[in-house]
């Protein structure tokens, strides 16, 4: 096993892995491709803390060694690798609410990602592919099952107005998600590629920098403002925006990476808003599989980069100037064989 250790912020090394003896008794995945996000770039560069960690936030593969007793894992299947695991150690975990980890480990961040040839992997985190999923689409699993946990958290209705704030790949997928459900998104940036790529993926009401967004938001809802918000920290509006697009006693949820930027609660306690922060889909895998299959989701206009195993120290220098220039960053498939 080998893979693209960090060694320190700004380098990568590609190391042997050496699986402990538990890691040894758990199946083996060979990984054929990985997506590089927002998060892996701060971990490169040392605004997350992942030194000594294999990086690679999302993992697809084939199947090469497992129990033979493990019923539908057998050596060859196509899987997606469940990329959080649970600690096993705080109060939650002990008493079977795993899905309410508190203390959630992360794929390349806590533990190593899968910028590596092969990964040992327990069982009950490999998800079998169905035929009609794209290896594409398989990849994105994480951002759908985290548009789920979102709608389920503000536990969205049919015919509820929901503004987006952040047209990235996870809020446009969220808008689908939540057309999917017969909800209406109001999808919100400031960035016009974002914006177009949002129309064309059928997005109705997509508002850009030149609109007045609380004026257009009031307009379309006759209004009553949203009574959900999403804010996606990646966009780097101010969240102030967020509070003034939802209605009285509205609820909003902050999703996305990490952020340091300073908040004012003002709005929000004026508003007596219900806010909500959530960073993990755990516990929504099936469910995205299943909604892939029925093609609630089409990513087929999403923004993406591409790239090989072997130039991987490039793509990521590469990445983390276009991020100090202030260039978008989205999403990179890493093709590992």
């Amino acid at each position: 096993m080998k893979g693209w250790k960090l060694i320190k912020p700004l380098q990568l090394n590609e190391k042997e892995i050496t699986p402990s003896a538990e890691e040894k008794a758990l199946s083996k995945v060979k990984i054929t491709k990985t997506l590089l996000t927002l998060s892996d770039i701060l971990r490169y560069n040392g605004e997350i803390d992942a030194s000594g960690v294999v990086l690679g936030s999302y993992g697809i593969g084939i199947v090469s060694e497992t129990n033979a007793n493990l019923f539908g894992l057998e050596k060859g299947k196509h899987v997606y690798v469940e990329s959080n695991r649970p600690c096993n150690e705080c109060y939650n975990c002990k008493n079977g609410e795993e899905n309410k980890c508190s203390d959630l480990y992360t794929a390349g961040e806590d533990y190593d990602g899968f910028l590596s040839d092969f990964v040992a992997v327990d069982p009950n985190r490999l998800f079998v592919l169905p035929d009609n999923v794209s290896d594409l689409e398989s990849l994105f699993i994480g951002h759908i099952s985290l548009a789920v946990a979102v709608i389920e958290k503000l536990n969205i209705q049919k015919g509820d107005y929901v503004a987006i704030v952040g047209a990235n790949n996870f809020g446009n997928i969220l808008a689908q998600m939540l057309i999917y459900q017969q909800a209406v998104p109001i999808v919100i940036d400031n960035d016009e590629e974002n914006i177009d790529i949002a129309k064309q993926s059928g997005i109705y009401y997509v508002l850009g920098p030149n609109d007045n967004w609380n004026k257009e938001v009031s307009s379309i809802t006759g209004g009553r403002m949203a009574k959900n918000v999403v804010y996606i920290s990646d966009s780097e509006i101010p969240v102030s925006k967020a509070f003034g697009l939802a209605s009285f006693n509205a609820g909003v949820a902050f999703t996305g990476v990490y952020t340091t930027s300073a908040i004012s609660f003002t709005q929000a306690i004026k508003k007596q808003l219900d806010i909500h922060c959530i960073n993990t889909g755990i516990g929504n895998t099936a469910k995205s599989i299943n909604l892939i299959a029925n093609k609630a989701v089409d990513i087929s206009k999403l923004k993406l980069n591409r790239g090989a195993y072997s130039p991987v120290p490039e793509t990521f220098k590469k990445l983390n100037e276009n991020l100090n220039n202030n260039v978008k960053i989205y999403e990179t498939v890493i093709d590992m064989i």
